[in-house]
């Protein structure tokens, strides 16, 4: 009786195979016909494919009871299908783990590039600051040298006319000393009177 059960399940298994299998080519036949009506074609397609969609539910049964069944049967079965699905799962996200650290030591190659730049450029820029502000303190130093000149050069000037004038007015009045001064006018005679 167990063998018979078994030869029906076999029976019934390879029966909703190739019920399934059939109304798939037909679905398929009834998609590719190339007919005039349009409105057949339509009804004939949806009877078709609710066909097969039945089909495929049974089957989807069918498979669903034989694991039910293994699973009652054999549960160590399940367990080692688990199991491998679990590995499976454990072997794609370390390969997606490894593709990510791949790329983050790709991206930090290329900042650490990207600050080499940068700080190579950071050096070019503080070179031209301290250029320009040692221009720019030379040419403050340059001007104030020339203002000192400049304050120089007066304050000589101004001690040159100062001297220039102290020996002219020393001159004239060594000049003035030197000439004959005219005698004074007679003053009034004593004996005359005044009025």
């Amino acid at each position: 009786m167990h063998c018979g059960g078994t030869r029906d399940s076999l029976s019934r298994s390879e029966a909703i195979r190739c019920s399934v299998s059939s109304t798939s080519l037909a679905c398929l036949n009834v998609l590719t016909k190339q007919e005039a009506s349009p409105c057949v074609e339509k009804e004939e397609v949806k009877v078709e494919v609710e066909r097969f969609i039945d089909l495929a539910r049974q089957m989807e049964a069918f498979f669903l009871q034989k694991r039910f069944l293994l699973s009652a049967m054999r549960p160590e079965l399940l367990v080692k299908e688990d199991n491998n699905e679990l590995k499976c799962e454990l072997q794609r996200k370390e390969e997606l783990l490894r593709r990510h650290y791949d790329k983050i030591i790709q991206w930090q190659g290329l900042l650490a590039d990207l600050q080499g730049h940068t700080v190579y450029n950071k050096c070019q820029q503080q070179q031209q600051n301290t250029q320009q502000q040692q221009a720019v303190q030379q040419v403050a130093a340059t001007q104030q040298q020339h203002v000192v000149q400049q304050s120089v050069q007066a304050q000589q000037m101004a001690a040159a006319a100062a001297a220039q004038q102290a020996a002219l007015q020393q001159q004239a009045a060594l000049q003035q000393q030197q000439v004959p001064r005219p005698p004074h006018p007679p003053a009034y005679p004593a004996n005359v009177p005044r009025r």
